[in-house]
């Protein structure tokens, strides 16, 4: 049991670091943007081709795949979402090439791992960063993996740095004002373009920091995004795809159902532990069935709201 309930702490913080940009992405832009699901694989590849190439540590290295995948976001926005979304383009045209983002820089990526592969020599479909780590630290009479350790210690830091950024910084207090009411806030002086940026370098940073912390525990794969695909949208949903602690408390319960629970239902029930995904999807389907997310899937059914007292007013007059 204690196995299974450090792996679920393991695997939590990735998918945190993975679907919290998701959900800040989705809160500020109203679009629910399936590229960033590259920004994940391509942040695991530019830790593994600048580890191949120079000598980095991992703090080095954690800055280098921030910055690359955060400029990648930024241009994905510049290139194919900004022209859309100033013509008027609604948000489901928008989450459409999105879509279309997400299969042109996979293969895109695709590419430039089958060249680099020639280059370096060396086989980069599955591939873990060259990083001097080890791989087991000792902790008083425990031995615990340094891999967990630093997942975890990457989870914290991201949601300390977001709290103060989103509640003590301008301009992350901007992006709030953004994404609660954007005409509003840029009737107040609010750069839309600024936040949009800050943004997008936000969320492709950290989604990059998700895939970095995912191959250093496993391994990178042209799939890597594609494999985490359910869970990072499972753990976004449950948030409502607009509450950044409640896209946390979404990690640790996808991951607790892909470890404990399933564990569980292997021992009692004799389920195969291959079932993990359907327990990740049985998980989004009911929260979606339940509570639907917010602007995602209307907020909660009407037959689950409270009248307003002035609606009573008005239809009775």
């Amino acid at each position: 049991m204690i196995a299974e309930l450090l792996n679920t702490l393991w695997v939590s913080s990735i998918y945190s670091l993975m679907s919290v940009p998701l959900t800040l992405s989705y809160r500020v832009t109203k679009i629910i943007n399936f590229a960033h699901i590259s920004f994940i694989t391509y942040g695991a590849y530019v830790a593994v081709i600048f580890s191949l190439l120079l000598p980095l540590g991992l703090i080095e290295t954690s800055l280098i795949v921030f910055l690359v995948v955060a400029v990648l976001a930024v241009l994905n926005h510049m290139l194919v979402l900004s022209p859309l979304m100033s013509r008027g383009t609604n948000v489901v045209t928008l989450m459409i090439a999105s879509m279309g983002s997400w299969i042109f820089l996979k293969y895109l990526l695709y590419a430039l791992v089958s060249s680099a592969q020639k280059v370096l020599r060396v086989d980069l479909f599955y591939v873990t960063p060259n990083i001097a780590i080890p791989s087991t630290i000792i902790i008083g009479e425990f031995r615990v993996s340094t891999f967990l350790l630093i997942s975890n210690a990457m989870n914290i830091m991201t949601l300390l740095f977001l709290y103060v950024f989103l509640m003590k910084v301008k301009l992350g207090r901007a992006m709030r004002a953004v994404a609660d009411n954007a005409g509003l806030a840029q009737i107040t002086g609010i750069s839309k373009n600024a936040v949009l940026n800050a943004t997008w370098i936000l969320t492709g940073g950290i989604a990059a920091l998700g895939g970095l912390a995912w191959s250093l525990s496993y391994y990178a794969s042209p799939e890597l995004g594609d494999n985490v695909i359910l869970q990072v949208f499972a753990c976004s949903v449950i948030g409502g795809l607009s509450s950044i602690p409640l896209t946390f408390a979404g990690a640790f319960v996808i991951a607790f159902a892909e470890n404990i629970l399933i564990a569980w239902l292997h021992t009692y029930l004799g389920l195969d532990v291959s079932f993990r995904p359907f327990i990740s999807f049985l998980t989004l389907l009911l929260v979606i069935l339940i509570r639907p997310p917010a602007g995602g899937g209307g907020g909660l059914p009407y037959r689950f709201k409270l009248p307003f007292r002035g609606d009573k007013k008005r239809s009775t007059s």
